[in-house]
């Protein structure tokens, strides 16, 4: 009787179980550790050293910033209203009204982002 084991056998009674240490061993200690969540007393992120113009918040019909626009928004008509900054002939923010402070005008150009020449040329949203 031969009790020989054949060459393959061995190779996989030995394969197997270093298989399975390899799958199955110690973590990959190469990974970063999990993400934290951040702290509820983290700083506030820093302000840019340059404001950032928006070319979106810019109503071209009127010639001032959308988001401030006393003809586009209600809301902020109403602000103003309250505030005491209302110009009752033109029905526009006193701080807006180019008819009774043609200065103004160019004030906001300056804020303009691409910078326009004039608060006529329109973009189109039809106020």
């Amino acid at each position: 009787m031969n009790s020989r084991i054949p060459l393959s056998r061995i190779i996989q009674l030995i394969a197997l179980p270093a298989l399975s240490l390899a799958l199955l061993g110690c973590p990959d200690s190469s990974t970063s550790p999990p993400a934290q969540d951040p702290s509820p007393t983290a700083p506030a992120p820093a302000q840019p050293l340059v404001n950032k113009k928006e070319a979106a918040d810019w109503c071209g019909e009127h010639g001032v910033p959308e988001s401030v626009c006393s003809r586009c928004n209600a809301q902020v008509a109403a602000e103003m209203k309250e505030k005491g900054d209302w110009c009752n002939e033109h029905a526009v923010a006193e701080s807006q009204c180019f008819a009774c402070n043609p200065k103004l005008e160019q004030e906001f150009l300056k804020k303009k982002p691409g910078g326009a020449t004039s608060h006529s040329e329109g973009d189109g949203h039809g106020h």
